[in-house]
């Protein structure tokens, strides 16, 4: 398989592109302000954890929205240099997008209401939400998928 990413130009890229924009975003979680860089504002430091401070809910939400929206796609980046068939991008397209209308929106809705007792879920959910946990489960999935195919081949 590494033979075969390093001899396609393209999937070197969307290799780089995927590790590289995943590293951005992480290193500079803190300042990735999408709220005010929209309205052409220097980006604010962005402290939020899962303590309550006292946040702007529509600015929390846009700069949690567009973070989770960056980091799948870089992870789908990964995924589209490893395997480059494209039933594998269809389907974490389609995990992006139940992360994005089910689990961002629960994750904001328990941040901003805080409700009593559960700040380590939301900790925890955070960390499942705004890093592209799911999307790199999906590798050693796709893997076994794809092992599991060959042999099936190979047995017939």
């Amino acid at each position: 398989m590494l033979k075969e990413i390093l001899q396609s130009p393209k999937r070197i890229a969307l290799l780089l592109t995927g590790a590289l924009g995943l590293f951005l975003v992480y290193f500079f979680q803190h300042y990735l302000d999408f709220y005010h860089l929209i309205q052409f504002k220097a980006p604010e430091d962005l402290a939020y954890s899962s303590n309550y401070i006292d946040v702007d809910p529509w600015v929390f939400s846009v700069n949690k929205v567009f973070r989770y929206i960056l980091n799948d796609l870089f992870a789908m980046a990964l995924i589209g240099a490893l395997f480059p068939e494209k039933r594998y991008l269809r389907f974490a397209l389609m995990v992006l997008m139940v992360g994005l209308f089910i689990l961002v929106p629960l994750y904001i809705v328990l941040f901003l209401s805080q409700p009593e007792g559960l700040s380590s879920l939301i900790g925890h959910l955070h960390r499942l939400v705004m890093n592209p946990v799911l999307m790199m489960l999906l590798i050693p999935a796709f893997f076994y998928q794809k092992r599991l195919l060959e042999e099936h081949r190979h047995n017939t």
